[in-house]
């Protein structure tokens, strides 16, 4: 009778193990670093005052120009007919229109490029930092992708800040 009390334990131990992995499975909340909003996908990003929330723009490939050549040290294969590159270095975030104690910045640039176009597509990542006093309600935000060849896109989408 003494290995009874063993079993419990042991069935506990099994069950936490599950619910760790089954939380690890979990889809990631929508606006945060590894799930950011998409603006025209998603809507308006949403946020709390005091918070962050990350917003994932699409610039089209002609913007940039982008190509093999550019990227060739950074290129990673992506699937069977796609290579992917993170160029947050080539660019910079500027012109900033926010309302006062916004803080927008640039988080990363990944380009993509497939093996049947000449430029790659850019796919942005932007940090919103929400200050705890904002007003609440829909907030346009404004800035300019730019980069080191000076091209340049400009980036607008809304924060609907809620409490």
């Amino acid at each position: 009778m003494a290995h009874v009390g063993r079993f419990p334990l042991a069935r506990i131990a099994v069950l936490a193990a599950a619910l760790s992995l089954l939380a690890a499975c979990a889809p990631a909340t929508l606006g945060d670093r590894s799930n950011p909003y998409r603006p025209g996908v998603d809507g308006a990003a949403s946020a709390r005052p005091g918070s962050a929330v990350f917003v994932q723009i699409d610039v089209a490939r002609d913007v940039f120009g982008l190509t093999a050549d550019d990227l060739a040290m950074r290129l990673a294969p992506w699937g069977p007919n796609l290579a992917r590159a993170t160029v947050t270095p080539l660019f910079d975030l500027r012109d900033v229109v926010a309302p006062d104690g916004w803080d927008v910045e640039l988080d990363r640039a990944v380009a993509f490029l497939s093996s049947n176009r000449s430029t790659a597509d850019v796919e942005v990542t932007l940090r919103v930092d929400v200050p705890s006093g904002a007003r609440l309600g829909g907030q346009r935000l404004r800035a300019t992708l730019a980069d080191e060849r000076g091209n340049r896109h400009v980036i607008e989408f809304v924060v609907q800040v809620g409490s």
